[in-house]
């Protein structure tokens, strides 16, 4: 019976979520519920910011985590899709001067992918 228990804490904390997100949007707007098709809309680009065609929302920070060493790297499709999400609650259109990271270790997380944009809607 001590060896299940002792097993069940080691697999336990593992068999949880695999992963966690940070974002800098503030606290109100990212309980903004949003669609599916609302974020599928979203699109993203590595072009630069056009002040004279796009009206800048704001700045995207995004960060993919892994809750442990175990499950798998945060993929390029975690952070594409964060950033379409916070992006969608914002009202934008598209992300652009899009960047996503290489996979690091973090002082929080064995895995972190992190991604920057500009989330605008045409003039």
């Amino acid at each position: 019976m001590t060896k299940l228990l002792f097993l069940a804490a080691l697999v336990l904390p593992v068999a949880g979520c695999n992963t966690w997100t940070q974002t800098n949007i503030d606290r109100t707007t990212k309980s903004i519920p949003v669609s599916e098709a609302q974020v599928q809309h979203v699109s993203l680009s590595s072009a630069p910011f056009n002040p004279a065609r796009q009206e800048k929302l704001a700045d995207l920070d995004v960060a993919v985590n892994k809750t442990t060493a175990f499950p798998p790297n945060p993929t390029v499709e975690a952070v594409e899709a964060k950033l379409r999400e916070d992006a969608a609650k914002l009202g934008a259109t598209a992300v652009v001067d899009v960047k996503i990271s290489d996979v690091k270790i973090s002082a929080f997380s064995w895995g972190t992918r992190t991604g920057t944009g500009i989330a605008v809607k045409a003039k």
